[in-house]
């Protein structure tokens, strides 16, 4: 199939990563939380923009990162952070779904990677393409847009960035205008059952939601109420290859 670049710029995104009070408080703590202790494991990095993943993982233990983007920009930039990593994480650009493997990752980690397609049958290609690094009983932990929170408007702005959405038909635009970046992330609203079609038809035995998880650090802190009030606009996913 057919990719999209991005449209917004690498060095802004990256910043954020490290400047945005809810990348560590909510996103980082999620996946760690989920992928649990990596040590030994040969990991995928799919959409690992400038590899910020892929260098805590090494950190923590995992054998080898493979990180794939579409973005040359992206690329660069991780290439340029690898000084320590050489021979443990290796980078590769191209469109994840169409960056396919030979099934010798443990596991594979996609943060936001799959709030890009727009249809079942694209979602079904990224899935795939996941499935195919992976071993069987091979895990892919996401971070995600979440498909149950749908409104008209805009929402969140107190947490660094805006939410805007129209309703929850199929493909429609999810923009994420981010504090400290010139142009927006565009993601596609897909239904949660098009997502569970899509790990189906791939190969996974197994797929589940998980909630946002706010790290104990920042419990009780009313600054959160909001966010985790109904339905977080971001969600995590979890799915296992079939054995």
């Amino acid at each position: 199939m057919t990719g999209r670049d991005i449209t917004y710029k690498a060095d802004e995104y990256a910043r954020t990563k490290r400047g945005a009070p809810f990348r560590d408080a909510v996103e980082f703590h999620t996946i760690f939380s989920m992928i649990g202790n990596p040590a030994g494991l040969r990991v995928l990095d799919a959409g690992c923009g400038d590899g910020i993943y892929a260098r805590e993982l090494i950190n923590r233990g995992a054998t080898h990162v493979l990180g794939v983007d579409c973005a040359e920009d992206f690329i660069k930039m991780a290439r340029e952070k690898n000084k320590g990593y050489e021979g443990k994480i290796d980078y590769s650009r191209a469109f994840v779904q169409d960056f396919h493997g030979i099934g010798n990752r443990d596991l594979a980690v996609g943060s936001y990677i799959l709030s890009y397609p727009r249809n079942l049958e694209e979602a079904i290609a990224f899935c795939q393409a996941l499935a195919s690094h992976l071993k069987p009983g091979g895990r892919f932990i996401g971070f995600n847009n979440n498909p149950f929170e749908v409104f008209d408007g805009e929402r969140h702005a107190q947490y660094g960035f805006r939410k805007v959405m129209t309703g929850g038909e199929e493909g429609r635009e999810v923009i994420y205008w981010v504090g400290g970046m010139t142009n927006p992330i565009v993601n596609f609203y897909l239904r949660p059952e098009t997502y569970e079609r899509a790990f189906r038809e791939a190969g996974f035995s197994t797929f589940s939601w998980q909630r946002a998880m706010l790290a104990p650090s920042e419990a009780g802190n009313p600054y959160w109420n909001d966010f985790f009030k109904g339905e977080p606009p971001l969600i995590a996913m979890l799915a296992e290859k079939k054995s």
